[in-house]
């Protein structure tokens, strides 16, 4: 891997395995599509596959049934996805054909996957914008253009902010929440435990090998959790946790079902943090 986009690549190829799974907690049927050798290729080179899959897995489902539930319930009319990658959910998931989606990532994400899906039609509006998220003159733009023509906007950044430093985030989150019209933000957040054990994570340290910077990929997962966002004007309307999410999806490790009783007897406070590894958060803008 040359650069950060493409993890687009591996996501896509986790999509695709769990798509084959009998029991998968979804279906992409587009997803080994867009993965593509290079995908295949990654997933193999980083091992762990059953282990990220499922992650990977997880962190869709409970994303795609956060959507779902908030265009049904609010007046939603538009969804804005930065750094969208070989997401493929304007395509299979249950929206009103009104929506309007916007996706944003970088040019050459962009092309190819406009290539491959030329002939499949979305189920709802579908727009991409080629433009790098992290270029402020460039997002403030691109979000005060977005503004004009919509009602109430849903954003979504999956996984995105993990790879950003905290200076980053914090000016997305601002730029993001002086938009009136952008009224929810949903996105994976990674505790602060696990950045503080990431030298001792193995696919971490196998991952980060493979960018030519070789820096870490993770670095944003903030002591305060979601909490974070407060400071910027954001209200947390939910928190859930993938770990206790894993069990109602039947994705959990079965030996932590046994070693529960015992963690929170004799070490609860360490389990607790354990829980909250990995949560799907979900704001809403206060300025509202």
């Amino acid at each position: 891997m040359k650069n950060i986009a493409d993890t687009a690549y591996l996501v896509a190829m986790y999509r695709a395995l769990e798509t084959e799974r009998p029991d998968s907690l979804f279906k992409d049927k587009y997803a080994a599509l867009l993965a593509g050798s290079k995908g295949a290729m990654l997933v193999e080179i980083l091992g762990e596959k059953e282990k990220i899959t499922n992650a990977i897995a997880l962190r869709t489902r409970l994303i795609d049934e956060q959507i779902e539930k908030l265009v049904q319930s609010q007046k939603i009319d538009t969804v804005l996805n930065l750094a969208a990658g070989l997401d493929t959910r304007p395509y299979r998931l249950d929206l009103p054909n009104s929506l309007h989606w916007i996706e944003v990532d970088f040019p050459d994400i962009i092309v190819e996957k406009e290539q491959k899906l030329q002939n499949i039609i979305p189920v709802c509006s579908l727009e991409r914008i080629k433009l790098d998220i992290t270029d402020t003159h460039l997002r403030k733009n691109l979000f005060s253009d977005i503004s004009k023509n919509a009602k109430q906007v849903l954003v979504i950044s999956e996984g995105f902010l993990s790879y950003l430093p905290e200076i980053e985030v914090a000016a997305i989150a601002s730029d993001i929440k002086s938009q009136s019209k952008f009224i929810w933000w949903l996105f994976e957040l990674e505790s602060a435990e696990t950045l503080e054990n990431y030298d001792n994570i193995y696919t971490r340290k196998i991952f980060d090998q493979y960018f030519a910077s070789g820096n870490r990929t993770l670095l944003f997962a903030p002591k305060q959790g979601a909490n974070f966002f407060k400071q910027y004007g954001w209200q947390v309307t939910e928190s859930i946790s993938a770990w206790k999410e894993s069990r109602r999806l039947k994705r959990d490790i079965k030996i932590t079902r046994l070693l529960e009783p015992l963690m929170n007897l004799f070490a609860k406070a360490n389990w607790e943090k354990l829980q909250q590894q990995g949560s799907i958060i979900l704001l809403r803008n206060s300025k509202v």
